[in-house]
């Protein structure tokens, strides 16, 4: 079923029996790879294998589709238009760069506004536990996996815009996790050499970055502990890469390419923020609070929820580079005295980009661990 923001519910673990103070996850998909769809009688899902283990967690889990994928609310002309052209070169002129950059914002305000209703809706239609001060299980856990970070970063970069409506959902959500988004969707610069990414990588034609970009993404890599020596190309050969362990059925049920073809609503959405710097407006706005002698909002109310970053040691570079800029970019400003939610960082040793599917149990507990578990 679409949801009050027009996201698709598609899968609910369902309430625990006979307890009112369980935890739910709420997860919002990345870029093509989505919840997934119906297919004769059985559900597939990216995040089809965290749900059997949701009573054994003492958790419910709802999987979320965006707009644009399979069950969800298309985006309507007015909404597409705010979407600006991916240009083939650089912008030089300052206006034309700054309408662009604010037609992308005013896009993803408005993809965190359908998050917000979304949520809302959840709460009253299913009745979701609130969040309990001495209790860390219960309330709701938001969770962004790859491109899914955006909506995340969205949602509490403008939380203090939105009305309160039918329920305050500071009295339920107490985390939102950051899972395994490359840096590039953080708004992070890339280094100035050895910057690889097949999505980017012009030597490419369109289908080939797509192709070599989803064995890229799927596979596994050795890393050192430096910038230097993050492994940018070469993968391992064992363990395989996800899709090599895929079946056919469920890589099938599990990817929606339209979106993600040139042209798509999320191919755009990415190349345009990437290219203009609107990511890295997101992720300021969810990691620290209105400075002295800023306007001071009612988004104050969110300052004490927990913002954490999930990450796989063997995903593709741009997840480590990811995690140690965030933890530099912290570290600065508690240096600095600047008002912050409260951030945590933690690794999910020896997996890659799919841990949900690879490794679902560890992913839940990294979801789940109390904030003292974590390493920043």
């Amino acid at each position: 079923m679409a949801t009050a923001g027009g996201l698709y519910v598609h899968s609910d673990s369902g309430a625990l029996a006979g307890r009112d103070d369980y935890t739910t996850l709420i997860i919002v998909h990345g870029y093509v790879w989505h919840a997934g769809r119906r297919i004769m009688s059985c559900y597939w899902s990216t995040f089809v294998k965290l749900q059997p283990l949701a009573a054994t967690y003492g958790v419910r889990i709802i999987a979320l589709n965006r707009r644009e994928y399979p069950g969800s609310v298309p985006y309507t002309a007015e909404e597409r238009a705010l979407l600006p052209p991916v240009p083939d070169k650089p912008l030089t002129d300052p206006e034309h760069i700054r309408s662009s950059q604010q037609m992308l914002e005013t896009f993803m305000r408005d993809r965190a506004h359908e998050l917000y209703q979304s949520v809302q809706g959840l709460v009253v239609e299913r009745n979701l536990p609130p969040a309990r001060a001495e209790s860390q299980t219960s309330g709701i856990v938001l969770i962004g996996w790859s491109l899914g970070a955006t909506w995340m970063t969205a949602l509490l970069a403008h939380i203090a815009e939105f009305p309160v409506g039918a329920v305050n959902l500071r009295d339920y959500v107490r985390r939102v996790v950051l899972f395994d988004p490359p840096s590039f969707l953080l708004g992070y610069p890339y280094p100035a050499r050895n910057r690889w990414n097949p999505l980017f990588d012009t030597s490419l034609t369109y289908e080939e970055r797509g192709q070599v970009f989803t064995n890229w993404i799927t596979s596994y890599f050795a890393h050192g502990d430096t910038l230097d020596t993050f492994e940018r190309r070469h993968a391992l050969k064992t363990p395989p890469s996800t899709i090599a362990a895929m079946s056919k059925e469920d890589f099938e049920a599990t990817v929606h390419v339209q979106p993600g073809v040139p042209g798509g609503s999320d191919w755009t959405l990415m190349h345009g923020c990437h290219a203009l710097g609107v990511y890295g407006t997101l992720r300021k706005g969810a990691l620290f609070l209105p400075q002295d002698g800023e306007k001071k909002t009612s988004g104050e109310e969110w300052r004490d929820v927990e913002v954490r970053y999930v990450w796989g040691d063997r995903s593709v570079w741009d997840v480590p580079y990811a995690a140690l800029l965030l933890r530099q970019e912290v570290a600065d400003g508690v240096r600095d005295g600047k008002s912050m939610r409260k951030f945590t960082s933690l690794c999910v040793k020896g997996t890659n980009h799919f841990s949900q599917w690879d490794d679902p149990g560890r992913a839940l507990q990294a979801f789940l661990a109390e904030p003292q578990e974590c390493d920043a």
